[in-house]
């Protein structure tokens, strides 16, 4: 055993609890300023136009995903990559705090002002979130062991959204007993500071150094190298493809909390529920999927999450009253559960340890138009013909892409077959 798998090894519970510290307090945060419910209701004040609210997850998706690319190179040739993401992820904390502060001007800003300020700060937020989202997973690939990524993001998440549900129930009171928009003000601010708590906990990982294996290389050199790479795995093509065409079935999240508090006349408290619904959700499905997707594979998993976002389109399309509706938020928790318990570490498998940050940068920003595009022509399409229209059409897309992926990508099989048999004598000392 090397001496760094060694610290590995003695660091892992270590490692998992502090990560799993970051994780639940990122999401109980996210609870109180969520882009899928709270967010839109407070651009809703300002503006009818479907097209600007599809805007926020586009600028959250282009923010966090495109960079990506550019700093694989650099993540590979970082022997420690926590220095670099604790320092940088303060751009993705701090712009929250901004806009809680804005918030309490109240409506004495025009509303263009307004909703300049709100995107600007959102970009801000979104691209703080790209410059690290690189180098933070390949961290989390290095000091957790293979065989149990999908728990630690289960488990991360899963502490994260039962804690949530006070967050919403905090922010449902906090935009019921105050007048607009303080009780958004103040669910934004409270929420920055949970942020702060997680980068409290990110700080106490201990990630041992690795000399990098690869030599230093211009960017324009590593650029030109990507196309090869994509061209050589056809598995992964697909992979990027048919994932590319999924994001689609998506392009009616943006609009579930605004279409339900409309259709059924609810106030802005609504969140608070809507947000509590998913979060509880997501705290009974994280745990169950993050294991089952170690034991059983998380290419099945993915392609599930396909099936049951296509439901929860159809399930919002149809629902009579609230209580119905509700149920598309649970399967919105869900889809979006398998994707953070199986979709990064199927990422992790196409590929050697080495060449992780290039696999991820690759998944990331390749995927990243489709999911700018997709919310801006389901507001195009919301403001042409109505919501239920692009709720319709995002399920249809759930199923295309959903046979398409058990047609054409298959299991990348990779920590199956490479993982040396040190590695999972590791993980079974650590697991007794």
């Amino acid at each position: 055993m090397s001496a760094f798998e060694d610290q590995i090894r003695r660091h892992f519970r270590r490692n998992f609890a502090v990560n799993v510290g970051d994780l639940a307090f990122w999401a109980v945060g996210s609870s109180l300023v969520s882009a899928a419910t709270v967010l839109p209701l407070y651009i809703s004040h300002f503006t009818d136009n479907a097209v600007l609210i599809g805007l926020i997850p586009s600028v959250q998706f282009l923010g966090w995903r495109v960079p990506q690319l550019f700093t694989g190179n650099m993540v590979e040739r970082l022997p420690r990559k926590l220095p670099f993401v604790w320092w940088v992820s303060l751009n993705e904390r701090l712009p929250f705090l901004a806009l809680g502060l804005f918030m309490l001007l109240g409506t004495s800003v025009s509303t263009p002002v307004t909703l300049a300020v709100v995107f600007l700060l959102l970009s801000w937020q979104a691209l703080g979130g790209g410059l690290i989202a690189n180098a933070w997973q390949d961290m989390v690939a290095k000091v957790i062991l293979p065989s149990y990524w999908g728990l630690f993001f289960g488990v991360g998440n899963a502490i994260g959204a039962v804690l949530g549900v006070g967050g919403a129930a905090l922010s449902g009171y906090l935009l019921n007993r105050f007048a607009f928009p303080q009780g958004f003000a103040y669910s934004y601010l409270i929420g920055s500071a949970l942020f702060m708590v997680s980068w409290f906990f990110l700080g106490l990982t201990h990630e041992p150094a690795k000399t990098p294996s690869k030599p230093a290389i211009p960017l324009s050199v590593y650029l030109a190298q990507l196309p090869g790479v994509v061209r050589r795995d056809a598995n992964f093509r697909n992979f990027l493809l048919i994932r590319s065409l999924a994001t689609f079935s998506s392009m009616g999240n943006a609009f579930l909390a605004v279409d339900a508090a409309r259709r059924f006349q609810l106030g802005d408290e609504a969140a608070a529920l809507f947000t509590a619904t998913m979060l509880i959700s997501q705290a009974v499905f994280y745990p169950i999927l993050g294991r089952l997707g170690d034991r059983k594979g998380h290419r099945a998993l993915v392609g599930a999450s396909f099936w049951i976002q296509a439901l929860c389109m159809a399930v919002a399309a149809v629902s009579p009253n609230v209580s119905v509706f509700l149920v598309a938020f649970a399967l919105r928790a869900a889809g979006e559960a398998i994707f953070m318990t199986s979709g990064m570490p199927m990422v992790f498998q196409f590929c050697h340890e080495d060449d992780r940050p290039t696999y991820i940068g690759l998944a990331n920003t390749l995927t990243a138009p489709p999911l700018v595009i997709a919310p801006i022509v389901g507001g195009a399409l919301a403001a042409a013909a109505g919501y239920v229209s692009v709720f319709w059409a995002s399920a249809i897309l759930g199923v295309l892409s959903a046979l398409a992926w058990s047609h054409y990508v298959g299991d990348p099989g990779h920590m199956a077959a490479g993982q040396s048999n040190q590695d999972r004598s590791l993980d079974t000392e650590v697991a007794n």
